[in-house]
């Protein structure tokens, strides 16, 4: 498991010597379903089963999307009685800080494994071909003191994968693995199959939609900003130049109109020079939209709005989904846009 493009397919790929497919070279998803594949063990007894998961923050699900997708296999195979023998969780070295997406995704991997799994868990660290030995190093540690402390404190390994299969084997045979009957359920197995809970009310469920709340208070930070600049342009009404920004939805996309003055209108669209764009586009203090803070607000609102849709999707929630999956197409047209 693990965010996207921290190179979980290519870590299956190299284990069993398939070829390099183009997993992992890039932040766009690979992985679109779980991807279970069998694969026999060099003692010549057992078969070892490596389950390839979508990453989240993908080019093209939401994180509860995921999470559903996830838990529904988990749950399957739990019912089936087969628990999984330890979870290899991926992370870049070549992240120079650990926020955002990262921070997320491990946020709700733990509660997706609970404290008692910990001890089954290797944290594999990836990409050290795109960093100096001295500057991986020192992120390493970090993470083993600060980061990772809590899951290591608990039984959790730390590994470097370094893009070979004999790296990944080495990782895999490190994984104590306990008889069938001695092997416990995850966290979210236990509450969704043993004890009935939703999937939006499992620990980990509630770990993403924590995500939403916090994408949301700081979104309506930035509509209380625009408001109160919005009122102060009031005063600018009556002045000989007003200017206004309106977007419409037509053929080619997004276009700006701007009235410079009485009977006078400058319309642009894609392809007008960014010079142009500049003086229309985003909220100054005088009310006035500019590039800058238009943009800035834009990237904050585009994540909270897909975080609703995934909020929606958790809660199995449909006429709510239907009202935020027009908004949130329409804000990444124009995040394609006006990107600068």
């Amino acid at each position: 498991m693990g965010p996207t493009g921290v190179g979980k397919s290519t870590f299956v790929d190299r284990a069993f010597g398939r070829p390099d497919v183009g997993a992992g070279h890039d932040l766009k998803s690979y992985t679109k379903e779980m991807r279970p594949l069998r694969y026999p063990h060099s003692d010549g007894i057992r078969n070892i089963v490596l389950v390839d998961t979508p990453g989240f923050d993908d080019t093209f699900m939401t994180d509860a999307q995921i999470l559903r997708q996830i838990a529904h296999w988990l749950n399957t195979t739990y019912k089936k009685n087969i628990k999984l023998s330890g979870i290899l969780y991926l992370h870049r070295i070549s992240d120079n800080r650990v926020s955002g997406t990262p921070l997320r995704n491990y946020n709700m991997f733990k509660e997706l494994c609970g404290k008692d799994n910990f001890k089954n868990v290797i944290l594999v660290t990836t990409m050290w071909d795109e960093v100096a030995e001295e500057v991986g190093s020192a992120r390493e540690k970090e993470l083993r003191s600060d980061f990772w402390r809590s899951m290591i404190s608990l039984g959790s390994s730390v590994y470097r994968f370094e893009g070979t299969m004999e790296s990944a084997w080495k990782i895999i045979n490190s994984l104590s693995v306990a008889p069938p009957s001695q092997r416990r359920p995850l966290q979210i197995q236990r509450e969704m199959v043993d004890e009935h809970v939703p999937l939006h009310r499992t620990a980990a469920g509630r770990a993403v939609m924590a995500t939403f709340t916090g994408l949301m208070s700081g979104v309506k930070g930035i509509f209380k900003r625009l408001g109160n600049r919005t009122k102060r342009s009031y005063s600018l009404l009556s002045a000989p130049a007003v200017r206004h920004l309106s977007l419409g939805t037509q053929s080619a996309g997004w276009r700006i109109h701007q009235s410079v003055g009485p009977g006078i209108h400058q319309s642009v669209g894609p392809g007008i020079p960014q010079s142009v764009e500049t003086e229309i586009i985003t909220p100054s203090s005088s009310g006035i939209c500019s590039t800058e803070g238009y943009w800035s607000g834009l990237i904050r609102v585009v994540p909270a709005l897909q975080a609703a849709l995934g909020m929606a999707e958790l809660v199995r929630i449909p006429y709510l989904k239907d009202v935020i999956a027009p908004s949130l197409g329409i804000a990444l047209s124009i995040e394609v846009n006006l990107h600068p």
